[in-house]
């Protein structure tokens, strides 16, 4: 059977299926790497996907509990302004954000590792702003034909480049073509559907497909990608365009998980948690208060999902 995981975006709250993953670990004494045979992400969760099976010192990859400690100390670096009325607006058009710590987070995690030398198969969705196109880097197996082998800290920035939060990254394909990739959760921010499609052309399918999908919090108003909480409640017309994002953002994601429920029935795991109360959606809110509320959330989204942890400790082993 083959054994996917799939990872949407959500920026800092990365921190929560880094947290479900690290109690994963736990339980059945592996290593995510060493748990599916296929790993696809959005956003932070392609960052976390391709840390997860980029090679370190020995071969191994990084381990959930790894990434963990990682992600706690870096957000802040990469997120240092403010939240809400207390973040101070760049330049219209410009990105909020500096891509330099980001950047240089991701070499210190991935190195110089290209995406063919990946542990697992893995793959992390962007867009193309110039040809309007959503695309995705592949590595460790999988065909990649699409935009070729290029470092796994490259393809981490290009999947989750937000334009709203950093510039976009230039690219050029195998085939000459200059691309400006972006944060691949404007096409698909659950990721899910593209790895069953990629995992179809993997031999372990032949015997079925397990897939374990991890959210990143929920909440109320979740639609913040493209306005600010203080942008949403000016106007009347703002807080109908704001209405209008969320159904454009989360109404492909509700399809997908409707679509896999039917195709793989109880071999389908949804693993999402609405964010506790105080803690914010937004996914640049590093603030230490936010970080300990989406630590609470993830040890919640962890009480809630024991029993399906244990029993997917014991499945995910099985070969």
């Amino acid at each position: 059977m083959l054994r996917i995981l799939s990872i949407d975006g959500g920026g800092v709250r990365g921190i929560i299926p880094v947290m479900w993953l690290t109690h994963l670990e736990k339980r059945s004494g592996q290593r995510t790497a060493d748990l599916f045979d296929l790993i696809v992400g959005t956003s932070v969760g392609g960052m976390i996907a391709l840390a997860l099976t980029c090679p370190r010192d020995g071969g191994a990859p990084y381990s959930a509990a790894d990434l963990r400690h990682l992600d706690v100390g870096s957000v802040k670096k990469i997120f240092p302004r403010g939240h809400g009325a207390d973040r101070p607006s760049p330049p219209s058009g410009a990105a909020a954000y500096s891509a330099a710590p980001l950047q240089e987070f991701l070499r210190q995690v991935m190195g110089s590792t290209k995406l063919s030398q990946a542990y697992r198969p893995v793959a992390v969705v962007t867009c193309d702003l110039v040809h309007t196109q959503a695309l995705h880097f592949t590595g460790g197996g999988l065909d990649q034909a699409q935009l070729g082998d290029t470092d796994m800290a490259l393809a981490a920035r290009a999947t989750s480049s937000l334009p709203r939060y950093f510039p976009a990254v230039t690219y050029t394909d195998p085939g000459g073509q200059a691309r400006e990739l972006v944060d691949g959760g404007l096409a698909a921010d659950d990721p899910a559907l593209v790895a069953y499609t990629l995992g179809r052309s993997l031999p372990q399918a032949d015997d079925g497909v397990l897939m374990v999908s991890l959210g990143t919090g929920t909440s109320q108003t979740s639609s913040g990608l493209l306005l600010s909480s203080e942008q949403t409640h000016s106007t009347a017309d703002v807080q109908g365009l704001d209405r209008d994002f969320s159904m454009v953002l989360e109404g492909p994601g509700q399809l997908v998980r409707e679509s896999l429920r039917q195709l793989l029935g109880e071999n389908y795991v949804r693993v999402q948690t609405r964010l506790l109360p105080g803690t914010h959606h937004d996914s640049d809110d590093a603030s230490p208060k936010n970080i300990l509320g989406l630590l609470a959330t993830a040890e919640k989204m962890v009480l809630e999902t024991s029993s399906e942890l244990d029993r997917l400790s014991h499945l995910l082993q099985g070969r």
